[in-house]
């Protein structure tokens, strides 16, 4: 079986939005067996949120096609006709007007500012969505890992307590045991048991996790496979990752993006006050006739002006009241998420130190440690040497041990993800691509 090392080391995530708005191509099944590749190939195209984000981009890009017009409307013709009726007889007249309403205060230049905007910070919060769905699809992947981890450790607990249980049973049978001992073996394997089905449920809920993540179909099994090898992170210091971070995350960009959309939005309806221009031209034909024999031509008349609505009744106070609040929400979402992700940044990086040492004390070979302490005791036991106060601590001791250790790698991969999101995948769990095992 092929087997991925996957290294904790940093990277900068480089996103282009060239063609991004595609779809998987043809491929129709997630490969098998699953690397953390192939997951996070498969979730760039199948992934919910971020193919809602997609669909978002696209309806904004068709509301910025909209808003490049030269003018507000298309031109307007109108036909009309009217029965004459004078003394001398009757007669049909003839009427068409043809006119074009034009912006007079530049409203279509910040209409069409606005919606570009718009769609910049659609484009760049869907960047940065990219970069926290790849961590969040790389976090899920390894829990998985994890979660085998968790069964085949919950296994061995099991193992190593039956061992002492149908020792401490047959002494028993013998009648060189005690009740006391045999009691204790028993409650050993049941705790042991109850670990096992703690581990299979967790197992089950990591694979759903990262099912969602891939937008598939849970009741189907995913093959995954991968080593986890955890090397420390090479970081710098914590004022240049800050201003790293800062400059990596896109959805920064985003949000200054939407304050100068709402700006423009602003600027718009303070110009709503001032009515744009219908300029108008218009041919008229006066019937000439007295109603008897053909048609004679009788008049013309051709003309044009100019039409504008008058601001009085409607002066759009609502609008630019509302226009201001929205600008005003844009700014201070805008200090918000930069303030957000200072602290976002150094959490994550406290966690991880944190969590890194905690894996450096409670690593495999603790537990290793912990189980041949409990074969020590069974030894012990066998030879008459303790009874069941040490077999209880021995069990406790193992039963602890991994739990701790469990804890201690699901913190670490926790605060990876955390800093990895934080830093706008600036900080990235890599994969050697020399060992994946894809060849």
């Amino acid at each position: 079986m092929s087997a991925i090392r996957l290294r904790l080391g940093v990277c900068a995530l480089g996103l282009g939005l060239g063609g991004f708005i595609t779809t998987a191509g043809a491929v129709t099944q997630i490969p098998q067996p699953l690397t953390l590749n192939a997951a996070l190939d498969w979730a760039g195209d199948y992934n919910p949120a971020l193919r809602a984000a997609k669909i978002r981009v696209e309806q904004l890009t068709g509301k910025a096609i909209h808003a490049d017009v030269a003018v507000p409307s298309n031109p307007r013709i109108e036909l009309g006709a009217g029965q004459r009726s004078t003394a001398g007889g009757s007669g049909t007249d003839l009427n068409i007007q043809l006119s074009q309403e034009f912006w007079v205060a530049g409203q279509g230049g910040l209409q069409e500012s606005a919606a570009n905007n718009e769609l910049a910070a659609a484009r760049d919060q869907y960047r940065y969505l990219v970069s926290a769905t790849t961590a969040r699809v790389r976090a899920a992947f390894l829990s998985v890992i994890v979660a085998d981890k968790a069964v085949t450790t919950a296994r061995r607990v099991v193992k190593a307590n039956q061992a002492l249980y149908d020792y401490a049973k047959r002494r028993m049978d013998a009648g060189a045991g005690t009740q006391l001992e045999l009691n204790a073996a028993q409650l050993g394997v049941s705790r042991a048991t109850a670990v096992l089905a703690q581990a299979k449920n967790r197992r089950r809920r990591a694979r759903l996790a990262l099912d969602d993540l891939l937008g598939i179909n849970p009741r189907r099994g995913l093959a995954v496979v991968g080593e986890l090898s955890i090397d420390p992170l090479q970081l710098p210091d914590r004022a240049d990752l800050l201003e790293r971070a800062v400059r990596q995350r896109s959805d920064l960009v985003a949000a200054a993006g939407r304050v100068a959309a709402a700006r423009e939005r602003l600027k718009l309806a303070d110009r709503q006050i001032i009515p744009n221009l219908t300029v108008f031209g218009f041919y008229r034909e006066e019937n000439g006739g007295n109603g008897q024999g053909p048609r004679r031509r009788g008049a013309t008349i051709a003309g044009g002006g100019v039409s504008f609505e008058l601001p009085v009744l409607h002066r759009y106070a609502g609008e630019r009241k509302e226009a201001a609040a929205a600008l005003d929400r844009a700014q201070l979402e805008q200090e918000n998420l930069q303030r957000d992700v200072r602290i976002e940044v150094l959490r994550a990086l406290s966690d991880y130190r944190s969590a890194r040492t905690q894996v450096e004390a409670l690593n495999s070979a603790v537990f290793d440690a912990a189980q041949q302490s409990v074969e020590l005791t069974k030894r012990a036991f066998q030879a008459g040497e303790v009874g069941a106060p040490a077999i209880t601590a021995a069990q406790n001791n193992l039963i602890s041990v991994r739990a701790e250790y469990l804890s201690a790698l699901d913190g670490l991969i926790n605060a990876t993800t955390d800093l990895e999101r934080a830093t706008g995948g600036l900080i990235a769990i890599a994969t050697d691509s020399a060992r994946t095992g894809d060849q």
